[in-house]
């Protein structure tokens, strides 16, 4: 788990300002169809693309080791290919945010391969009222008054919510247009809220993305008493 977490940190820390934006004017181009990037797009000297199954299932494949510890020479274990694999999910998160992907190494060249190959599963879309917890907000009732402008719901879930968190929670404050949406906030979700702020520290979109989850005390709070929130995530 810690070493999935640090090349998580590394891939970021290698590809937000270089590979991501690359990988952004393509998706903008190609109108996000996934079919026709990984056909057209992804195909010259360096990389190739394969549509497996449309809509579903592709490969990325590299001609040549593209790391660049790995090139000058500071990094030669196998290990390091868990870095490329972090970039691809991180990539792939910051372009569609809303979706799940899962990415296998197929074969690398530290791994003796004559290429590194990718394998990119796409799961079913993400609600984006799904919480960064699984919880639905949809189902929330600071979403609920906020939505319905209910403003006897928004003094109700105040002092429930005041009680449980012990801090002083007014109605004003119960204007919510959903976790991972832009928007309002509760003072909850935007300043009270421990598994908010982990996941935002760690630039992760919800827990589901987070190596660490099944063992986390914090969300798994959640999940103890929300098996749905949960299979929201991880399914």
């Amino acid at each position: 788990m810690k070493k999935e977490v640090h090349f998580r940190d590394e891939a970021i820390a290698c590809v937000k300002d270089s590979v991501l934006p690359m990988h952004k004017q393509i998706y903008d181009k190609y109108k996000g169809d996934f079919d026709r990037i990984y056909a057209e797009a992804y195909n010259n000297k360096s990389y190739t693309g394969k549509v497996i199954v449309p809509g579903k299932v592709y490969e990325l494949s590299y001609l040549e080791c593209s790391c660049p510890k790995v090139k000058c020479g500071m990094r030669s274990c196998p290990e390091q290919c868990e870095c490329s694999r972090q970039s691809i999910l991180y990539i792939l998160s910051q372009l569609e945010p809303n979706s799940k992907f899962d990415v296998q190494i197929v074969n690398t060249i530290l791994r003796g391969g004559d290429r590194c190959t990718f394998r990119i599963s796409r799961a079913a879309e993400m609600k984006r009222l799904t919480g960064i917890c699984g919880l639905d907000c949809e189902k929330c009732d600071a979403y609920i008054a906020t939505k319905n402008d209910d403003q006897s719901l928004r003094e109700r879930t105040a002092k429930l919510w005041s009680e449980l968190n012990h801090a002083p929670i007014l109605p004003e404050h119960i204007n919510c247009e959903g976790c991972r949406m832009d928007g309002a906030k509760t003072l909850f979700c935007s300043s009270l809220c421990e598994i908010r702020k982990c996941a935002v520290t760690k630039g992760m979109e919800t827990c589901g993305d987070c190596p660490e989850s099944v063992t986390c005390p914090k969300v798994n709070a959640i999940w103890q008493n929300n098996l749905q929130a949960k299979d929201n995530l991880l399914k």
